[in-house]
């Protein structure tokens, strides 16, 4: 689903223990993967720091991931910051789904133009795909899929109009 360069700039929103993060480092030869999460146990079971950061080692990828504690719905990045951004069974977390249109709203403006956004949830990721299209995003598919980690997935994916 992504073509990968080898140089991208990429954010995994609620990272967790660090699965997309550091799978998209080994995608990476220059590039490099940043994780948030605000690390609420209630979210993931032994959803900690600390426990990520092992698995970043674990995977020899310290030197590719950087783990920061940071709310998707209002991120310290500058505008214009990613090439890519994952996120994968996260925002249904944010209850109110006015707070996951923000959160929408600031993975499109996190995002370069020429940029992809993968958001895969075991909601329909329908309101995902109409927040990110109010935002500017072009979205390119909001479907389910039975080929992933549980038995349906739902996968949006948006582009933003431009060049990287």
């Amino acid at each position: 689903m992504i073509a990968w360069r080898g140089d991208e700039q990429v954010l995994d929103v609620g990272t967790g223990r660090g699965l997309l993060a550091i799978g998209a480092a080994k995608c990476l030869s220059s590039g490099k993967a940043i994780g948030i999460d605000i690390w609420r146990a209630q979210d993931l079971s032994g959803n900690t720091m600390e426990n990520t950061l092992r698995n970043v080692a674990l995977e020899g990828m310290q030197g590719k991931v950087e783990l920061k504690k940071e709310d998707i719905r209002s991120t310290s990045f500058a505008d214009q910051s990613f090439d890519v951004i994952l996120s994968l069974l996260c925002l249904h977390n944010i209850e109110d789904e006015k707070e996951r249109d923000v959160a929408c709203h600031e993975i499109a403006r996190i995002l370069k133009p020429g940029g992809t956004v993968l958001i895969a949830d075991y909601i329909p990721t329908g309101g995902y795909a109409k927040a990110l299209a109010a935002a500017g995003l072009a979205v390119k598919s909001s479907k389910s899929h039975l080929r992933a980690a549980y038995a349906l997935m739902w996968i949006v994916t948006a582009t933003k109009e431009g060049n990287l």
